[in-house]
């Protein structure tokens, strides 16, 4: 065989290595199939669902974010509302991670979560701070581990009228 040879046959096989690689590392060709997300009007949480196909062997983290904006108000032992107005937040970034393995033919089926956080505080005995509104834009869920970091939005949501997680 001649060094011609030799040399332009290490170099398909290199070159080959190069190209083929990253698809086989990876085996992904990630993209969402399913999804969908929605504020559950009992407790203010939004629930993201999905099912993403195209993905290898490895888990997959998903960050589900929103701009989130809770109001809170005092209540009395007895139910009623002291003078006053609402504790309410102002709007800010909610995020929540989750790891995910997939099944055996590469596809993850998940659902994330966003909770209320607690503001604020009610002076005085016996009255509870409990969430009354909440409310959900900008919402995103992305995957953070495949190559093209594939990302949906989610439609936004909103309740009121909660009287509800009383501390």
């Amino acid at each position: 065989m001649s060094s011609f040879s030799k040399t332009f046959g290490l170099g398909a096989v290199l070159m080959a290595a190069i190209v083929f690689a990253p698809g086989i590392a990876s085996a992904q060709n990630a993209h969402f199939i399913k999804d969908t997300g929605g504020i559950d009007i009992n407790t203010g949480d939004y629930t993201a669902t999905w099912k993403e196909a195209g993905l290898g062997n490895s888990p997959v983290t998903y960050e589900l974010s929103a701009t989130a904006s809770f109001t809170w108000q005092c209540f009395t032992k007895s139910g009623n509302e002291p003078q006053g107005s609402p504790n309410s937040t102002t709007p800010s970034t909610e995020t929540t991670q989750g790891t995910f393995p997939p099944s055996h033919n590469g596809t993850i089926s998940g659902s994330l979560t966003l909770v209320p956080e607690v503001a604020g505080s009610c002076n005085g005995n016996g009255l509870k701070n409990c969430l009354t509104a909440a409310s959900y834009t900008d919402v995103v869920l992305e995957d953070l581990t495949s190559l093209n970091t594939p990302q949906v939005s989610l439609p936004s949501g909103a309740v009121t009228g909660l009287k509800v997680d009383c501390h």
